[in-house]
């Protein structure tokens, strides 16, 4: 059996199972069980989207909230791959990080928005911040993960043969912590936009989030469905893109690990 057939079968599923949600949606506004104004029809919505990508507005407000969750993520992944792998590589940081680690990132990081709000403002800045603290913990985590997978075997050769702990980093600690760090970036990468989506929701900052509550305010529930659906075809790009940046750094796996 080739591969082409599987994949070929998966992507005919996956093609059912959103021609299904479509027909759903679709049945529910033609039997009225929700009002047009709460859930318009799928035909409405899509015909908005090229309406929308049409005026500077919309990429504008694409352009505030990819600002804002890209500035956010990078300041994640900068600090929390490093201090992953350093509290990774050593029990004795992993172990007096663990208490502080575990608090901070029980906080529910929207509970926190009025905090940062009184501090920053609603400002751009105030937004990266929030997204950096959502998508930190996550990037931490997996780094640390990652750093601790090294068998306990190579652990015992590479002392053994006193290697040198930058060599036995380059070589030994970080190949082992590329494959969870890659999962970690790619969570934190989805989660940055729905995070700056949710503040421009609750503040007044321009974005995504800003233009559903301001065209759902103004009746105008198609476009701010449309903005919805903008959303998620960022979020499904970016899970693309961080998928096929994930299989190319990590040709050396077997294919059945890597998928």
């Amino acid at each position: 059996m080739t591969r082409t057939g599987p994949r070929g079968r998966i992507l005919l599923l996956q093609l059912c199972a959103l021609l299904a949600v479509l027909a759903l949606w679709a049945l529910a506004g033609a039997a009225r069980l929700v009002s047009a104004t709460a859930l318009p029809g799928p035909g409405e919505v899509f015909a908005q989207l090229p309406q929308l990508a049409s005026s500077g507005e919309y990429w504008q407000a694409v352009g505030e909230t990819m600002r804002g969750a890209v500035t956010g993520f990078g300041l994640a992944a900068v600090a929390g791959i490093p201090l992953g792998l350093v509290t990774g590589t050593y029990a004795a940081a992993e172990r007096s990080s663990r208490l502080l680690v575990d608090i901070l990132r029980s906080f529910p990081v929207i509970a926190l928005l009025p905090v940062f709000l009184l501090v920053l403002g609603s400002t751009p800045a105030m937004k990266a911040t929030v997204v950096f603290i959502a998508c930190v913990f996550p990037v931490f985590l997996q780094a640390q993960y990652g750093a601790r997978s090294v068998t306990p075997m190579i652990q015992e050769t590479v002392l053994s043969y006193r290697i040198p702990r930058l060599l036995r980093f380059r070589k030994v600690v970080l190949p082992s912590a590329i494959p969870s760090i890659m999962t970690g970036l790619r969570l934190a990468a989805t989660t940055s936009v729905l995070v700056a989506i949710g503040v421009e929701v609750l503040t007044t900052l321009p974005g995504i989030g800003h233009m559903v509550v301001e065209e759902q305010q103004g009746g105008a529930s198609a476009a701010a469905y449309a903005y919805i659906l903008t959303a998620g075809l960022i979020g499904y790009g970016i899970n693309l893109l961080s998928q096929l940046l994930e299989s190319r750094l990590l040709r050396w796996r077997p294919p059945a690990q890597a998928d």
